[in-house]
């Protein structure tokens, strides 16, 4: 924000905007960081019940990535190291030493349609394989324990691991434990999968699940290979990646982050305030929504794919470059600009893409003419 605050009051300076131009793309801002705001605490307070349900417990009882692409996924990978590293910093000074113990929760020939996740505090990654059985590896820091006897009784204790019909449910709720849990789940079709963190990053790859949601309040998200209905991803704090996806329908949204997509999907909507979109759109697609308010977004789009676009931004610029589009409406003014278009194509099935950010540009090319680089 500081950096957008700045930018405004430089172009006041060389005249570019007059005061009361700058005046109101401060107010949008300042109202933009207000709901941010309001949305990272709503997310931290529906998370915190995560870490509640433990004492009440207790008491109770082909994608492809482009040229440039390197230095943005340093740029991802270096922010979700910053994050994890604070985690762990505030474990270590809120609880002390820890002790470190392995540990292999495991149920024989079993036949789930329903995974529920829960963690306050770690990281989870989802596995699929070709055997019946359903296995999770757990590398854990014990907090308030003095040896490993006595770390591995507090995790044994506090951690739930039960299959109850089709339903797996694997809770780990305590604060004072770090829990990094990979799930080895029967390469099946699932009907739902929920992951919930306090702490720690999501990840998962080769899943055919109908409704998959995760969501964090500090880590990133990230799934390769996923098929389904549904696909939501949400954090507060970390990037969102979603890679070779074939999802009907994807909804992605982080405060502090960018977001990136690709694969074959019906409708998105994506939606960041610190960070950039990245999309690229793998076949035909219904509608794309994708808005920032202080990155940039890029669009890629198959070089046949009919489009119907509309684009608006406060003080980025414009970059579209596909075959014979026809402009529709266009606005040049200096705190609101606005690019409506479409392709020339007599086909019945159109795309529709609405793109928005308040101080990024926004492109829209051909995915074709890129080279592409299928690394991580």
């Amino acid at each position: 924000m500081k950096e957008e605050r700045k930018r405004i009051l430089d172009m006041v300076e060389r005249g570019s905007l007059s005061a009361s131009e700058a005046i109101t793309l401060l107010e949008e801002l300042e109202k933009s960081s207000k709901s941010a705001g309001q949305k990272e605490q709503e997310i931290m307070n529906d998370l915190s019940v995560v870490v509640d349900q433990s004492s009440e417990k207790k008491s109770s009882s082909s994608y492809g990535q482009y040229k440039n692409n390197s230095a943005k996924d340093k740029l991802f990978d270096l922010v979700d190291t910053v994050i994890k590293k604070v985690r762990e910093l505030d474990l270590d000074l809120n609880f002390g030493q820890s002790v470190e113990i392995s540990h292999i929760f495991q149920h024989n020939a079993v036949n789930v349609t329903d995974i529920d996740i829960s963690i306050a505090n770690g990281s989870v990654k989802l596995v699929p394989t070709d055997q019946e059985d359903v296995r999770i590896e757990c590398e854990a820091k014990v907090y308030r324990a003095d040896n490993q006897d006595e770390a591995r009784k507090a995790l044994l204790d506090s951690v739930i691991f039960i299959v109850e019909g089709s339903k797996l449910k694997f809770l780990a709720n305590e604060k004072w434990m770090k829990l990094d849990a990979v799930l080895y789940v029967p390469d099946a079709a699932y009907e739902k999968i929920r992951a919930k963190l306090f702490n720690g990053p999501v990840t998962g790859e080769n899943l055919r699940v109908e409704d998959l949601k995760a969501k964090t309040g500090n880590g990133k998200i990230s799934f390769k290979g996923v098929s389904g209905e549904k696909l939501e991803a949400e954090t507060a704090n970390g990037h969102i990646k979603l890679k070779r996806c074939a999802v009907e329908r994807v909804d992605a949204e982080t405060i502090n982050g960018g977001i990136k997509l690709a694969g074959p999907f019906a409708k998105a909507d994506l939606r960041t305030f610190n960070g950039g979109i990245e999309c690229e759109v793998q076949g035909d697609c219904d509608f794309l929504s994708a808005k920032a308010v202080t990155g940039g977004i890029e669009i890629y789009v198959p070089a046949e794919l009919p489009v119907d676009g509309e684009l608006r931004s406060n003080l980025g610029g414009f970059q579209v470059d596909l075959d014979r589009i026809q402009l529709l409406e266009e606005k040049s003014e200096m705190i609101q600009k606005l690019l409506r278009f479409k392709t020339i194509q007599e086909q019945e099935r159109v795309s529709r893409i609405v793109a928005e950010t308040k101080t990024g540009g926004i492109s829209v090319r051909k995915a074709t003419v890129y080279k592409k680089d299928d690394q991580e």
